[in-house]
């Protein structure tokens, strides 16, 4: 199957399941989505989308050249011919295409569990996935939670396929149902599963890689079979309900921030440090390492991690803006998407394109944290949203989306004109945040 096709049916499915948990944990009085938490969830999850456009296609190259240039199909070994294991007419099983596919996976699934490991014992690594465990809730849509730089180092793991001979077209396919089973992993509502628990990777054992209790740091890394931890060592089964998120909190929504905070420290850290080898330490040691003469009472261990969750519990008002925000962003970017076709593989289309992303949603999510200067950027990204809209219509020469997307623009500058009318209550009594 092409891996395009099939993250399409897979999205669309996401999707669904993710406003099947929402309903029922609305309807249980469950409260593990908030409104806030999910945005934030979202957003990260564009961004990682957007970033990963460009991480793709160079690591694909690179993965393709090692395969054609130092596998050892060059010495005669055909071992993962890409064809398809399974003939639907006539009715038919090709056994050594579906061993080889079987064997793809599991060996993904292997090299990722090292991978995922050292996110969470190398300090540079982690900076990378800290993202994915920034939030404090645990549903399904935390799987959209990633960092914009993790494919850079994740994809390096995967070389070895290459010099296996696995067709990158193989590799990618088993990759994506990778990270589609773990999807399906990030919830509450399904407990132990009996004999399951024993080799696969299951909602239970999975919390407890979200933990942040002693017991269950840098635990369970695999991504479908727990029997990689059990070999290894870095197994725990969940005992108790896991208190979500980070040791040391980051409490923020902005995409920003969850993204490069990690970064941030270590290159703070590294300006201070007083000799070579403590750079080092810095870099490889496990995260959070500094030397003594750096550490302060902050740096100690806590548990529980945190009392309360990050809330800055913003006014229905504010709250109301911002999903109408984020509902035409979505609306249009997809319309405009479909129908101008852009080629996200083009270097400078893709700058532009994560430019105003990345704009939008730190300047939406901001909002929600009642930061007074998002007013500003509010107003910006407006104009600058309608204006740079407006010239693609021009550009694509499509006039009947007009009438889709034209109203959407008249919503949001509506909205935007509604809030500055009633800044008194919206902006300078809710907003009191620096």
């Amino acid at each position: 199957m092409n891996s395009d096709v099939f993250m399409e049916y897979a999205f669309g499915v996401m999707l669904a399941l993710i406003g099947i948990e929402a309903f029922v944990s609305y309807i249980k009085k469950k409260h593990y989505y908030r409104l806030n938490v999910f945005l934030a969830d979202v957003s990260n999850g564009v961004l990682f989308a957007v970033a990963g456009v460009g991480i793709v296609v160079v690591a694909l190259y690179f993965y393709d050249l090692v395969e054609s240039n130092l596998s050892i199909r060059r010495l005669g070994y055909e071992w993962f011919p890409l064809t398809s294991p399974i003939q639907l007419s006539p009715f038919a099983i090709h056994w050594h295409s579906l061993l080889s596919w079987t064997v793809s996976l599991v060996l993904v699934d292997f090299l990722y569990y090292w991978f995922h490991r050292h996110t969470h014992t190398i300090a540079i690594l982690w900076a990378c996935h800290v993202t994915h465990h920034s939030t404090q809730e645990m549903n399904l849509s935390v799987a959209f939670r990633g960092n914009a730089f993790q494919r850079i180092f994740e994809y390096a793991y995967f070389l070895p396929l290459a010099v296996l001979g696995i067709p990158w077209e193989m590799f990618f396919l088993s990759h994506r149902i990778l990270k589609v089973y773990q999807f399906l992993v990030h919830t509450r509502f399904v407990g132990k599963l009996g004999f399951l628990e024993t080799f696969m990777v299951t909602p239970s054992n999975h919390r407890v890689r979200h933990g942040t209790q002693r017991k269950y740091l840098d635990r369970n890394h695999g991504g479908i079979f727990i029997i990689w931890d059990k070999m290894f060592g870095s197994f725990a089964e969940e005992t108790d309900e896991p208190i979500y998120g980070l040791t040391k909190p980051v409490n923020s929504f902005n995409p920003i921030t969850v993204n490069i905070h990690v970064y941030v420290d270590i290159i703070r850290n590294i300006r201070k440090a007083r000799s070579f080898a403590d750079i080092l330490g810095i870099l490889f040691k496990e995260p959070g390492w500094k030397p003594e003469y750096l550490r302060t009472p902050e740096d100690e261990f806590k548990e529980p991690a945190y009392t309360e969750k990050y809330d800055p519990n913003p006014p229905t008002s504010v709250m109301v803006y911002v999903v109408l925000q984020s509902l035409v962003l979505l609306s249009v970017g997809l319309i405009v998407w479909k129908v101008a076709k852009l080629d996200l593989s083009d270097a400078w289309t893709l700058i532009a394109v994560a430019f105003l992303l990345t704009f939008s949603l730190l300047s939406i999510n901001r909002i929600m944290e009642m930061k007074k200067w998002s007013k500003r950027t509010e107003v910006i990204r407006n104009f600058l949203f309608s204006g740079l809209f407006v010239a693609t219509l021009f550009y694509i020469k499509v006039p009947f989306i007009t009438y889709f997307t034209v109203p959407l623009i008249v919503l949001s500058l509506a909205s935007l004109f509604w809030v500055l009318i009633k800044r008194k209550t919206f902006f300078d009594v809710s907003l009191d945040h620096d």
